[in-house]
């Protein structure tokens, strides 16, 4: 699992995380972050998962090179790069986000980033979730 050690800080990082704080989001204590990121850990499939969920991004992205990751970053100001940056933000609303491929295949506008954010559903709302919510948003707006 030393492929993510390269990228892991740097996103953990980037989403304004403490090791500690990473860690509590995903079930690891911040000894277990630490390992992971200097690649003398490894993790489970599952955790994987909630690690690349926590931080905004795709296994793949978390796997991958950098510059793939650099290279579907929103433009600075973006709606999604604030929910993406907001510790507080649903994780299924993050992982929308963090999917930027998905995001752009969607056309979300920033009235609907707006309108996402704005609708108080439970935490274990996932990213499908929120994609079959904008499907509605769409509905009932007639877009």
């Amino acid at each position: 699992m030393d492929k993510i050690a390269p990228h892991l800080k740097a996103l953990r990082e980037r989403k304004g995380l403490t090791q500690a704080g990473l860690g509590k989001l995903v079930g690891l204590d911040q000894t277990h972050i630490s390992r992971l990121e200097s690649g003398t850990k490894g993790v489970s499939n599952e955790k994987l998962r909630a690690i690349a969920e926590a931080l905004g991004v795709t296994v793949s992205d978390l796997l991958g090179d950098a510059a793939n990751i650099v290279r579907k970053e929103y433009e600075t100001g973006h709606p999604a790069r604030k929910i993406i940056a907001d510790a507080k933000a649903p994780r299924g609303l993050v992982a929308l986000a963090g999917d930027k491929a998905l995001a752009d295949a969607l056309r979300i506008t920033p009235e609907e980033w707006k309108a996402l954010r704005s609708i108080e559903l439970p935490g274990s709302v996932s990213k499908d979730g929120y994609v079959q919510l904008l499907i509605t948003i769409r509905a009932i707006g007639g877009s």
